[in-house]
């Protein structure tokens, strides 16, 4: 399996054009706890489908174009992990090293400094 070496610096291009997507404020709607801590959250699915929908009919250059949907999921992961313990989240309280954290995870991906 090949791991891409991506640059802290597209990274930070991916976070903020995928962040730019959704809404200044974020709210979850009725939110559903399932057994073992997760949770759905209607309002957040709706507006998620419309950054995907954005993400996948959208063309970008180079490297950025083989990240942006893996971005995109992790941007996704990085709001839902929060708003099931908030009723609000502003798009400007998201903390780029947490998605960073999470991106990192990924066993195609491994963030170097540029």
């Amino acid at each position: 399996m090949r791991v891409l070496d991506v640059p802290r610096s597209v990274l930070r291009e991916a976070f903020d054009v995928v962040v730019a997507q959704w809404p200044n404020e974020i709210t979850p709607g009725v939110k559903s706890f399932h057994i073992g801590g997760g949770c759905n959250m209607r309002g957040l699915n709706d507006a998620r489908s419309r950054v995907e929908e954005w993400v996948s009919s959208s063309h970008f250059e180079g490297m950025l174009d083989q990240v942006i949907g893996s971005a995109e999921h992790y941007v996704y992961a990085t709001i839902h992990a929060a708003l099931q313990n908030l009723t609000v989240l502003k798009t400007s309280d998201l903390d780029f090293e947490a998605f960073v954290s999470r991106f990192d995870g990924h066993p195609n991906y491994r963030v170097v400094e540029n």
